[in-house]
């Protein structure tokens, strides 16, 4: 991991962060069709992408220096936190149109999520 050297590195670095996670945000009107298709395209990113790092972490978490392995499970970490914002976003669509979806999270269901790691 490198070192920041001040605090000017730490801001480029985090912007740097901001632009790349940019992506991920909806920007269409909520609940619309083009919503829906642009919230499904971003939500299949993050289910390939977290699934993709987890099984590197699997494969490789013997092969890879402690420093790859910290940097990979900080970006499933992410990835995490982008999927309760695109859930939450899911969720509220759905209210809008009355539909109540209260205790189904579609990211857990389809990575099972709660279940137990191997």
């Amino acid at each position: 991991m490198k070192k920041v050297k001040n605090f000017n590195d730490f801001d480029l670095l985090l912007a740097q962060e901001i632009t790349n996670l940019d992506r991920f945000i909806v920007k269409s009107p909520l609940g619309t069709n083009e919503f829906w298709s642009e919230w499904q395209k971003k939500a299949g990113e993050i289910v390939i992408t977290k699934a993709a790092i987890k099984k590197a972490i699997r494969v490789y978490e013997k092969k890879l220096p402690p420093s790859q392995i910290v940097k990979l499970s900080a970006m499933l970490e992410s990835f995490k936190e982008i999927a309760s914002y695109l859930e939450l976003l899911r969720e509220t669509a759905l209210k809008l149109k009355g539909i109540d979806s209260d205790g189904f999270n579609l990211f857990d269901t389809i990575e099972g999520e709660n279940e137990e790691e191997s």
